[in-house]
């Protein structure tokens, strides 16, 4: 049995964890303890050539587990991975067609307490997913991500993504100031949104398929409406990008928003450059976007995933993607 011990710092945070990576020649096994609480641990055990392989077609190469756990450790020293909330370990490889690409892999929080504080623990998280996506299909105020939707809604660098549409942060000149700043800029605004659907498809794609292989526990599906939840918000923002002075307006009528005369001026004129017209350069663009969104969104609601949800459950998110979709 060969044994490494890492240190790996969070991407977007201060916090540090102890990596132990272990292998032989069948398997490779993953424990990570945070380096604040030594009570969260984490761990990813017998992971075989085949998982890999399944996990990954640029695994296929080798013949080997030994290989692979040599390849790891290289990636690892060479700081080439990235280590986000909720321990997805994402390693950065590059693809047949000379692309980076991250490949995940979902290390599992190892439970402490008593069997009562985890089911606890589990139905209060289940009840704060509920509220938040009740409070999201409505098109409500900022919702701010609790217990197993936390990890999924949190981008590496930024913090949460909230639409421009369900964004209540601030007064509604700052927002509009926001938005003029995301429409002169649309390439950068497309840019953001593409990469936060790809990093969260790289998790869902780690987790959703192994995770619903068997009977999942009922963390383990908060925690992928949390994921699903997290690109429909993204979704939102996406048909925003042609509807930010329709945002407004709706709001100062809704809201019986009076405004003087050198306001209404000001806010005339805000609307009438948030209205412009779509960039015609940037249409291929925002086509791939929407094509992966569909894939993402398809992907997610199968029936072989679906079928593990009472209706309740999954009622809320339906009408969120009806929403959005």
């Amino acid at each position: 049995m060969s044994e490494k011990t890492f240190t790996l710092s969070e991407d977007g945070t201060n916090r540090q964890f102890k990596l132990v990576m272990s292998s032989n020649s069948s398997s490779i096994n993953f424990n990570l303890e945070s380096q604040d609480n030594p009570n969260e641990k984490y761990e990813l055990k017998n992971l075989t050539l085949p998982d890999l392989q399944k996990k990954n077609k640029i695994y296929k190469q080798f013949d080997s587990t030994e290989k692979v756990a040599e390849i790891i450790h290289d990636k690892l020293e060479k700081n080439n991975f990235v280590l986000r909330t909720g321990c997805i370990l994402s390693l950065k490889c590059t693809n047949e067609n000379n692309e980076e690409e991250l490949i995940p892999f979902e290390i599992v929080k190892v439970a402490s307490g008593s069997p009562d504080d985890e089911l606890n623990r589990l139905r209060k998280e289940n009840q704060e997913l509920k509220a938040k996506l009740e409070k999201l299909g409505a098109g409500g105020e900022k919702a701010q991500p609790t217990g197993a939707a936390k990890s999924a809604t949190e981008a590496p660098s930024s913090g949460p993504y909230v639409p421009p549409s369900m964004d209540q942060n601030g007064t509604i000149w700052e927002r509009i100031d926001k938005c003029l700043k995301m429409k002169k800029e649309m390439k950068k605004t497309l840019e953001d949104i593409n990469k936060r659907l790809n990093d969260a498809k790289a998790r869902i794609d780690g987790f959703v398929d192994k995770a619903f292989a068997n009977n999942p526990s009922t963390e383990t599906k908060n925690k992928a409406l949390g994921m699903i939840t997290e690109v429909l918000m993204l979704r939102q923002g996406f048909k925003d990008v042609d509807r930010y002075h329709e945002i407004f307006k709706k709001e100062v009528k809704d809201k019986n928003i009076k405004f003087n005369a050198e306001e209404q001026e000001k806010f005339d004129d805000n609307m009438a450059l948030l209205g412009k017209s779509f960039p015609y350069a940037l249409t291929p663009f925002h086509q791939q976007i929407d094509h992966l969104f569909i894939q993402v969104v398809h992907n997610f609601f199968k029936e072989k995933n679906l079928r593990f949800y009472k209706p309740n459950e999954i009622a809320e998110v339906n009408q969120l993607k009806a929403k959005v979709m």
